[in-house]
């Protein structure tokens, strides 16, 4: 009898705690499609989505999606965009592009001045999803193409909209056109020249050569941004000389142009569903939604003090970025599922001064709501998830303390002399005849070449 009743009292505790799992994921994605993270009802000159059942934003030039959204003006090369909209039938999609200063203002050209054809255009390449519990339609569009083709370098922003309607906003990217006729650059990445910052920084010198007889007054006609991986919310830009040689700028500061080296990015794989792979815990379906468990991970940083921590990595990883794909039976877009993805940052407190966010091309290099870390002081840890298609990601843990916007992986994460990282160099020109700003030079290094 006793034994029954054991048995009994067992099963109903199994019963009852796997109903309490149920029902928290229930609960997750109930509050998933509920919250609005897609704030802005204006437009952005960022990247940005600006409806909820926009997933799997890629932009990139075609064929190397590891790279960010740089082309040559009149070349070969063409961007294309790939994104998902799930739970839905086809739908109608314009897009257009809006030319932009140095600073990612829209400057005074009109759309005829710097593109070639339509100044709209439909976009009619989409597919559905097959063989995957969540549905959806993949939208593709490559630039330059038949019907659009730009004729002006510098930095564009290309807008998607619904129902012919430019302010039914679906999503924008930014993107890059370069001219290398006008500026030779010549780059090197070097140890930090402040002893705090010699084993966490990188110091990006260089030097910009430019003819006389095209460049008037170079302090004036001349700007510069520096990008880290790509991501534009930690760029350096506005940068002055900090001398001039003949026809040449040089900008070898000591503290104007350092980034922290931060570290290797950490990575999961959910190319399969069927298994678990090396960082994947667990696997579990519930009401024809899958959720994906990430083995929990330790803060990298040697500042923190938890007594359990990892340092620097040693591995090559995608700066950030992800790839999109199905390992069981193909790799393709169409046929990978999507999946609640689970995020676990274990900390012995919380941290009192700001907030914890998940970070990387997955979330744009934004700082999102939908990313965001919540601590579980019964866990110990900060524990968040997030709807993503199968593929291969890199990712970090960022800090946004209260006050500051720039994401900090210093604590999180740590910074390491001897962490690879991608450094681009961009070069404006805006002489006093024209209306806009040219990009001039391009030059993209790496810190361990």
């Amino acid at each position: 009898m006793h034994k029954r009743l054991l048995s009994f009292f067992a099963w109903a505790l199994f019963a009852f705690n796997h109903s309490i799992v149920a029902q928290q994921q229930d609960n997750y994605e109930f509050a998933d499609s509920l919250v609005n993270y897609y704030v802005p009802d204006v437009l952005q000159y960022a990247d940005a989505v600006y409806k909820p059942n926009i997933k799997t934003v890629i932009f990139s030039p075609k064929g190397r999606q590891l790279l960010p959204p740089i082309i040559p003006l009149n070349g070969k090369d063409q961007l294309e965009l790939i994104f998902d909209e799930l739970d839905a039938d086809e739908q109608f999609y314009s897009y257009t592009l809006v030319h932009c200063t140095w600073d990612w203002q829209p400057d005074a050209l009109t759309p005829f001045e710097y593109i070639n054809g339509f100044t709209r255009d439909d976009i009619t390449n989409y597919r559905n999803s097959f063989n995957t519990f969540q549905p959806y339609v993949q939208y593709r569009l490559t630039l330059p193409n038949s019907s659009m083709q730009f004729t002006k370098s510098g930095n564009y922003l290309l807008k998607v909209y619904a129902n012919d309607d430019p302010d039914d906003l679906i999503l924008t990217r930014r993107f890059i056109v370069f001219e290398n006729q006008l500026a030779i650059i010549n780059p090197q990445v070097m140890t930090s020249g402040i002893n705090n910052y010699f084993d966490t920084h990188h110091r990006i010198n260089f030097s910009v050569s430019y003819p006389a007889s095209i460049v008037n007054n170079p302090l004036e006609e001349i700007y510069v941004t520096l990008m880290q991986n790509g991501a534009w919310n930690t760029a350096i830009s506005g940068l002055k000389p900090l001398f001039i040689r003949k026809n040449e700028l040089v900008y070898n500061y000591i503290d104007q142009t350092l980034f922290p080296a931060g570290n290797e990015y950490r990575f999961f794989d959910t190319r399969t569903l069927r298994v678990q792979t090396e960082r994947v815990r667990n696997i579990t379906q519930n009401n024809n939604k899958l959720h994906v468990y990430i083995t929990p991970d330790l803060p990298r940083s040697p500042q923190l003090e938890t007594g359990k921590r990892t340092m620097r990595v040693n591995f090559v990883d995608m700066n950030g970025r992800f790839q999109i794909g199905v390992n069981d039976w193909g790799f393709t877009f169409l046929d990978a599922d999507y999946a609640y993805v689970h995020f676990s940052l274990q900390l012995n407190e919380p941290i009192a001064d700001g907030n914890v966010y998940v970070y990387g091309a997955l979330t744009d290099w934004n700082l999102l709501p939908q990313f965001q870390l919540h601590y579980n002081y019964q866990n110990k840890a900060y524990e968040g998830m997030a709807y993503l298609k199968q593929g291969f990601y890199d990712y970090q843990y960022v800090i946004q303390r209260d006050g500051f916007t720039p994401p900090d992986a210093s604590l999180t994460e740590g910074n390491f002399i001897m962490t690879e990282n991608d450094y681009q160099i961009l070069v404006y020109f805006r002489s006093f005849i024209n209306r806009f700003d040219r990009l001039v030079g391009y030059s993209l290094i790496n810190s361990r070449r």
